[in-house]
């Protein structure tokens, strides 16, 4: 009687899977497990019902269950790998996919997924000799492909990654992803005209979120723009829009009238660009326009190259009465053989944000006086911080678009600016101040590969990770650095 009920519950999950009734079927395998719960296969079939229930945590305890009674079953050992990476849990997907190769190295997607926990694991190196098994595998797989150029860039070796991204453009030529990769590698190589190019294939990812729509209006394909009205909307991030506002004088000196949709919180500072006919903050009415573009895009469409950047620094400035203010209630007179720092650590983007303890060695430096640019995000490190390292925190900073003018009106008061990678140093940047800029590992496209310079910021200095994640080298150098300046200002 056991046996034959056991049968009729299997029997029933696989009737409701084959008519999709997801949760008949795990209603029924649970039934035949309570039954025979030493057969692996109703475990494994109640598994693999949950996850495609999207009741993943579920799922792990039947597929483990499975896999006890059947340790080294290839199919559990990936849906359980597959599961814990849905799961935001790559270390315990990486347990199971170590296994599953061992046992079948052939496994049709299990080299594939290796890499991609790899690569969540911050581990690119392994991740590379996983997607080049999973190449030999599957020779003409385009994501594969895309994925062996991912992992070598990630090693910061764009130049290495350029033949793997083609590849994956020439098995599958229409695929945005792959174009915007290869776009990617180049600009990092300083290929700025065929970076550019490639990287336009940005909007058409499924995935892109900046994208807009205006019915009945072109998207700007580069051409006359005399008598024209443009209106360009943001793109990313705060930085990107404090980088690529200098592009509106270009525009102007083509006969268009302006417009710039920009994010509310930089609305008061970028109002001070040239270039600009009409400033208007996402969210608030729009005048007419006769063409479009997303501002990422006027490089390419203004035809850059790495001698055609426009250099007119500063294309910001400080609200005079701010500077006053704050030079007033925190700077007061300089200190003779005093430098001041403004110091900004934390970025939108953890990758890019450096710990406030690396910024110790700058503490210990005689006649550098540290004063925070931070906003927001990392004001729990200064509390927990500041007092130990001696940074000046200016009390009754603004939020919001006050808080950008602040921000700026404070950074015109520092001799320098040390920043990570942020809004904070472009935004420097461009009211000209000198900024000692700390690149992560692998450094965002726009810094290119020159060793310590940028064509985009002729007055910021770059210091780039020698060592993945030492965060403590790149500071300890910078602070060499400030230690030099102050010497150079007390000499």
């Amino acid at each position: 009687m056991g046996e034959e009920a056991f049968l009729q519950r299997f029997n029933q999950g696989l009737f409701h899977i084959e008519h999709s009734r997801l949760p008949d079927a795990v209603a029924s395998f649970r039934a035949a497990v309570a039954l025979r719960p030493e057969h692996p296969v109703p475990w494994f079939l109640l598994g693999v019902t949950l996850r495609t229930a999207g009741r993943a945590k579920e799922a792990v305890a039947a597929l483990h269950a499975a896999l006890r009674l059947r340790p080294e079953h290839p199919d559990t050992l990936f849906h359980l790998a597959s599961t814990h990476l849905e799961l935001l849990r790559p270390d315990r997907a990486l347990r199971a996919l170590r296994r599953l190769i061992a046992l079948r190295p052939d496994q049709t997607g299990a080299a594939f997924a290796l890499g991609g926990t790899l690569m969540a694991l911050d581990d690119p190196e392994e991740a590379e000799r996983a997607f080049r098994l999973a190449a030999l595998l599957q020779p003409d797989d385009a994501s594969v492909n895309n994925n062996v150029g991912a992992a070598v860039m990630a090693q910061r070796r764009p130049g290495a990654a350029l033949g793997h991204f083609r590849r994956a453009i020439r098995l599958a030529p229409a695929w945005p992803e792959h174009h915007k990769n290869l776009g990617t590698a180049q600009l990092m190589r300083g290929e700025l005209e065929e970076g550019l190019r490639e990287y336009e294939w940005r909007t058409g990812q499924a995935v892109w979120p900046w994208n807009r729509a205006f019915p009945g209006k072109p998207v700007w394909d580069g051409g006359p723009l005399a008598g024209l009205t443009i209106l360009v909307h943001y793109e990313q991030g705060l930085g990107d829009s404090a980088q690529f506002v200098r592009y509106f004088p270009r525009l102007k000196a083509m006969g268009a009238r302006t417009v710039f949709e920009c994010q509310p919180v930089l609305k008061r500072l970028l109002a001070t660009a040239p270039g600009i006919d009409s400033l208007v903050a996402r969210g608030e009415p729009l005048p007419d326009f006769d063409c479009s573009l997303s501002l990422m895009s006027l490089p390419y469409r203004c035809r850059t190259r790495a001698d055609t950047i426009p250099q007119d620094i500063p294309y910001l400035w400080a609200d005079p009465e701010r500077v006053a203010f704050w030079r007033e209630r925190v700077l007061g007179r300089p200190r003779p053989g005093e430098l001041r720092v403004g110091i900004q650590w934390r970025a939108d983007g953890d990758d890019r944000s450096i710990p406030l303890e690396c910024f110790e060695p700058l503490s210990r430096i005689p006649g550098a006086r540290l004063f925070s640019l931070q906003r927001v995000a990392g004001l729990d490190e200064l509390e927990r911080l500041g007092g130990r390292f001696g940074i000046v925190d200016p009390p009754g900073r603004r939020a919001g678009a006050e808080g950008f003018l602040d921000t700026a009106a404070l950074a015109e008061g520092m001799d320098l600016v040390v920043a990570c990678d942020s809004v904070v140093g472009h935004v420097a940047g461009a009211l000209g101040k000198p900024v000692f800029l700390a690149l992560p590992w692998l450094g965002d496209w726009r810094w290119m590969n020159h060793p310590d310079r940028t064509p985009w910021y002729p007055s910021h200095r770059l210091f780039r990770m020698a060592r993945r994640n030492d965060w403590h080298g790149v500071m300890a150098r910078v602070a060499e650095a400030v230690a030099e300046e102050v010497r150079r200002v007390r000499s």
